[in-house]
């Protein structure tokens, strides 16, 4: 009896060691499942503030670009603003009509003094103004725009009229022959409020999160101009530059980053496991999803979603592997001017450019084979069709990248080289691949050559 209550003792204890070895064993790879969902999670809110960010960006120099229109009707007419009224009423209503967004006001301002202003009427006190009185909110902005002669904007003040705003202030330069003179400023003033409106950060809400938009001051303090919720410590921030100004957008997900529930769940499931069995098949559960998603990663380029230089190099290697069909074909593209476009309008417009080029390329080909992004902007697609479908499939490309406008950048070039089996029978696919890229090639030289424009600059 004794012998038996002592086996009895010791299977006791051991089951006891072996379910506690169990849990702290699966309770240390949840903390790594959890930090990982963390990471995820981060991830998952940082590209949505980048994109909102782009978002903001995007809307404000929109509106910003309407005082160029300004200044060269002001220039054009030798410093006369006899035109302003009409002018500004347009560009007022197409502001409203292409962004969303209200403006409190146009105006301009011969030697800085405000002559005119659009709409008048509950802006009586802005006639008159002197932009150069630093004493008023907003106009140490106007005086460093007139003095560096180039737009800068404020963040959002205080107004006369009343309200918010935030306002941008664009020196005006006339030329008279070899001769320059500082007319004064054009001037606009966005309604603040309605901006908040016409950007959607309510949407970060109703998304589950909480979010606080800030402007950086020069001495690096962060002022609030709009939030929802409150941030903790672990807050995903994001700064981004409004041409002069520096702005933070940050979130975090309103319930917390971890649920309560959650937690609770998990430590019950953990307690309940038993066995190696449960431990072995979680653990290979986690390998297969984990091995899926990095196999899927590896061959998808991050900036378009499709194919990536890996996938390319595979494909290449198959085909490698066996005589190519009789209407394979090997078509390279390169996109034009993408350095022009990354060094004057920024990356994010070369990143828009680049997803164009990819889109047209991609609709084009459908149904006919593979497009794959093989370098920063070179792709090349491997496709199957005979003398009439791929005709059809170049002229539908060329008219895509022809007819592509975007948000950002308004046009798209790409040089194309193809070569086929049905041209060169005898040929290997990489003899195929030489000859497409040498017609690409000779593509963009014409291109450039005919643009003038110097290749190893743009």
């Amino acid at each position: 009896m004794e012998t038996d209550n002592k086996k009895k003792f010791n299977r006791t204890i051991i089951s006891v060691i072996f379910a506690t070895v169990c849990f702290l064993v699966l309770g240390m790879l949840y903390m790594v499942l959890v930090r990982r969902d963390l990471a995820s999670e981060r991830e998952r809110l940082s590209y949505m503030a980048r994109n909102e960010a782009e978002h903001i960006v995007t809307t404000i120099d929109c509106v910003m670009a309407r005082t160029n229109t300004l200044k060269a009707l002001i220039q054009d007419h030798n410093g006369d603003t006899s035109f302003f009224n009409q002018v500004a009423m347009d560009i007022y209503d197409s502001v409203i009509e292409e962004t969303g967004v209200t403006l409190k006001n146009f105006a301009v301002a011969p030697g800085c003094i405000v002559s005119d202003v659009y709409p008048l009427e509950g802006n009586e006190a802005l006639v008159g103004f002197d932009f150069l009185d630093t004493r008023h909110t907003g106009n140490a902005e106007a005086k460093r725009a007139y003095e560096q002669g180039r737009t800068i904007l404020t963040n959002p003040f205080e107004l006369l009229q009343g309200g918010y705003g935030m306002g941008g202030r664009s020196p005006v330069i006339l030329r008279y022959g070899d001769e320059t003179e500082l007319w004064g400023l054009v001037t606009v003033t966005i309604d603040f409020d309605n901006l908040m409106q016409v950007l959607r950060l309510d949407n970060l809400e109703g998304m589950g999160m909480n979010y606080a938009l800030s402007y950086i001051d020069p001495e690096g303090g962060s002022h609030i101009m709009q939030a929802k919720g409150s941030l903790d410590d672990k807050a995903v921030r994001t700064q981004f530059e409004v041409r002069n100004l520096t702005w933070e957008l940050a979130v975090t997900p309103r319930k917390g980053w971890i649920s309560v529930w959650r937690v609770a769940l998990s430590t019950a499931l953990l307690l309940m496991i038993s066995g190696f069995a449960g431990l072995f098949a979680n653990i290979m559960l986690q390998l297969r999803d984990t091995n899926a998603i990095l196999l899927q990663l590896s061959i998808t380029d991050r900036l378009t979603g499709g194919l990536n230089r890996r996938a390319y190099e595979d494909a290449l290697s198959e085909l490698s592997e066996k005589p190519a069909a009789p209407d394979f074909v090997y078509i390279s593209a390169d996109l034009n001017g993408l350095k022009r476009v990354n060094d004057t309008l920024g990356h994010p417009a070369g990143d828009e450019l680049i997803n164009g080029a990819k889109e047209c390329m991609q609709k084009a080909i459908e149904g006919h084979g593979e497009l794959y992004r093989i370098g920063g902007d070179e792709f090349a697609a491997l496709i199957y069709a005979d003398e009439s479908l791929l005709t059809e499939i170049i002229e539908k490309m060329e008219s895509l990248v022809k007819e592509w406008k975007g948000k950002t950048v308004k046009e798209l070039s790409l040089s194309i080289g193809y070569a086929s089996i049905r041209e060169f029978p005898e040929a290997t696919v990489r003899t195929l691949i030489k000859k497409a890229d040498e017609r690409m090639y000779a593509a963009k030289k014409e291109y450039y050559d005919t643009a003038g424009i110097d290749r190893r600059r743009y």
